[in-house]
């Protein structure tokens, strides 16, 4: 497998993932429509030895939510991109694939929380699009 690589905004912070990632999910849910301001997040899942931070590891600042039993963000200090973080039990790390520099070589698998979809989220093929 070749080296899946990322960065933030400003290119702070960067990251390699060594390893085929675990899963590729496209999550519905409020929280995850919230902290991406996106209809839904798209994150990798690796294994936390699979994720290598190249520069700026002290940048990343987490936030988990206090409310939620699982829920976490992480961003970079600087441009406050969304970047890789552990699950709160240390098992998983979810990365959000806007900040991938490199193709994955995958595309999502699934959807998650499909509940909560926003009402304004359509599949992005009806949609008209220009170059």
């Amino acid at each position: 497998m070749d080296i899946i690589s990322g960065s933030c905004l400003c290119g702070d912070v960067t990251y390699d993932i060594t390893a085929a990632p675990l899963d590729f999910v496209l999550c519905h849910c409020e929280r995850c429509r919230k902290t991406t301001g996106s209809s839904f997040a798209a994150n990798l899942i690796v294994r936390p030895a699979d994720l290598h931070w190249r520069t700026g590891a002290g940048q990343v600042r987490r936030w988990d939510l206090p409310t939620a039993r699982s829920f976490a963000t992480a961003t970079c200090a600087t441009c406050h991109t969304p970047l890789p973080h552990a699950t709160r039990d240390g098992g998983r790390m979810i990365v959000p694939a806007g900040t991938l520099d490199t193709d994955p070589g995958l595309t999502p698998r699934h959807q998650i929380f499909t509940a909560s979809k926003a009402r304004w989220c359509v599949d992005v093929e009806d949609i008209p699009a220009t170059s």
